[in-house]
């Protein structure tokens, strides 16, 4: 009964987390979009009438913060970011899988501290109106909430993850991957049985028929 409730509840943080993560990792991709467009734009005005277009420049710049920010979750739920695994990979699967829960625990202890510096860079920003000028006046504090709704996003995926990797258990985006114990690779296969086939030397001066 006990394992049957734990399995529940992993099913549940993954596909909440999954649905979560993807509408972020969505935005993210069309902030990308955006901003080749943006830029393709840009670089044509440059071209043709030797000006940038009015705050083309400064839209690039919050649809950047967008994307990379906006993307943090969906890279983690995906299981999609940089990770060297050199050393854990000699371990045991479960052994492993505990160390990266641990290391996505810490991770998550980082991503506080993150969210609190950003949040209060954030408020300040807001309280202040704060704007970059150029071309246009550009407002800043949007951007500046962009980077702390990533980071809070983040940390609910670094949270899933800890809790699935601590209990042994694939962590997000590992679900169709197979434990090296149960699947060996190619070169771990065992040698093949089928004995080679015998040839016969045919005798001096007469052709061996099939």
């Amino acid at each position: 009964m006990t394992t049957d409730a734990s399995s529940a509840s992993s099913r549940f943080l993954r596909g909440a987390a999954q649905t979560f993560a993807a509408p972020l990792g969505a935005l993210g991709s069309i902030s990308t979009v955006a901003m080749m467009i943006v830029t393709t734009i840009d670089v044509v005005s440059r071209n043709l009438s030797g000006s940038s277009v009015p705050g083309l420049i400064e839209l690039s710049g919050t649809l950047l913060i967008a994307t990379v920010f906006l993307g943090l979750s969906y890279a983690g739920a995906a299981n999609a970011h940089v990770s060297v695994d050199l050393v854990t990979s000699r371990f045991p699967v479960s052994v492993s899988r505990r160390l990266a829960g641990l290391m996505w625990l810490l991770g998550s202890a980082m991503t506080v501290w993150f969210i609190y510096a950003t949040a209060v860079r954030a408020l300040a920003s807001f309280q202040m109106r704060e704007i970059a000028t150029g071309l246009v006046d550009w407002p800043l504090w949007p951007a500046r909430w962009l980077v702390v709704i990533g980071f809070v996003a983040f940390l609910v995926i670094a949270l899933v993850n800890s809790f699935l990797g601590l209990r042994g258990e694939p962590l997000l985006g590992e679900d169709d991957e197979d434990d090296d114990s149960e699947h060996p690779s190619p070169s771990e296969a065992p040698p093949s049985t089928t004995p080679a086939p015998a040839f016969r030397a045919a005798p001096h001066g007469t052709e061996e028929t099939s």
